[in-house]
């Protein structure tokens, strides 16, 4: 019997990267429904966003809405930030949901460090959400390997792209540089200066926000002010990924290093940057050495004349494993870590190497 898929997240539908998992638990056969709880709460599936209600809904029956979406099979049911952000109707929602969803098999989704370098009271209420939200999941999965220290008995289940290989990648000068992503305090500016001081460009695609947005768009300007081959493009979608990449040949992760917001983040968009073909330059954060294998890392004061040599002759993305970082791959390994008994087998899919249009 097909496994059905149940998300509650903060975040709306088309900017969640758990999207692409959704899609993977349909094309197995099963159905899925993504729930965001923020002002309001709004339902989603067939890759739409389909109908809202009040953050104050009927528990009981939003339960049979969900029940008759998503019945007959199994559910597995993912909540993380969803669930311990510090808002309260909608840790109240979540709470009433996991209490009337009884056969939904829980999974706590840690898919970064909650604490969020929080201090102080505000660290108190985290950790206690972060708490009772692990007695309540049957189960827990993290983005993060090193995160297990924290969480010992749960399931690392790694990050994925829906990015297809992109042919039009192999054709672009080396020199064409790419950055998609946040743009918030977890950036080097500095890193990302050393390496626009050479003869190369870099477009820059993403949104400015976060606690530091204040400080953080004054140091991109800064950066373009001195730097007339960096250019910035604003915000994307991820299902605009293809269009984008495929116009680039090498991606760039520019963090910053040893610092708490970096220190556990799993970085989707190097799965993206290698998916689609791209050489990758990044910083040597835990997520990039576990990688290191497939990217050039380089520290800020490096040889940069030496990588940008590299990048001309040598392939390191070729090895990289696509098929076993695709989301198809993703929800079957869920499904045999939760229900091993419902083994699922990854959907095959079609070689659709997009060429730059």
């Amino acid at each position: 019997m097909p496994v059905n898929l149940l998300i509650f997240a903060n975040t709306r539908y088309h900017r969640d990267f758990r999207k692409y998992l959704i899609g993977a638990a349909e094309r197995s056969g099963g159905k899925a429904l993504h729930l965001c709880g923020r002002d309001k709460l709004i339902l989603s599936w067939a890759d739409a966003e389909r109908a809202e209600y009040s953050i104050n809904c009927n528990s009981y029956g939003l339960r049979q809405i969900i029940s008759d979406h998503l019945q007959p099979g199994p559910i597995v049911g993912l909540t993380g930030l969803g669930a311990t952000r510090l808002d309260e109707q909608a840790v109240v929602l979540a709470t009433k949901l996991h209490r009337v969803l009884c056969d939904v098999h829980w999974v706590y989704d840690v898919y970064d460090d909650f604490l969020y370098n929080a201090e102080g009271s505000d660290r108190v209420r985290r950790l206690t959400a972060d708490a009772v939200w692990r007695c309540r999941c049957q189960h827990s999965i993290i983005l993060d390997p090193e995160l297990r220290s924290r969480y010992p008995t749960a399931y690392h289940l790694d990050n994925a792209s829906h990015v297809e290989h992109l042919l039009s990648v192999a054709t672009v000068d080396a020199r064409k540089m790419v950055y998609i992503g946040s743009i918030d305090r977890r950036v080097d500016f500095e890193w990302l200066d050393a390496l626009a001081a050479n003869d190369v460009t870099i477009d820059v695609f993403g949104s400015i926000h976060g606690i530091g947005a204040a400080e953080t768009e004054p140091q991109l300007n800064g950066l373009m002010e001195r730097r007339h081959n960096v250019s910035f493009h604003g915000p994307y979608e991820n299902d605009d990924l293809p269009a984008i990449l495929g116009r680039f040949r090498v991606g760039l992760l520019p963090y910053r290093v040893g610092h708490p917001m970096t220190d556990h983040v799993n970085p989707d968009k190097l799965h993206h940057y290698l998916n689609a073909g791209l050489e990758v330059v990044a910083s040597p954060i835990r997520a990039a050495r576990r990688l290191k294998r497939y990217l050039h890392l380089m520290t800020t004061g490096g040889d940069w004349a030496t990588v940008l040599s590299d990048l001309g002759t040598t392939r390191l993305q070729e090895s990289w494993p696509r098929e076993s970082n695709t989301w198809d791959r993703r929800w079957a390994e869920l499904v045999n870590l939760v229900l091993p008994d419902q083994a699922v087998t990854p959907t095959p899919r079609v070689d659709r190497r997009l060429s730059n249009r």
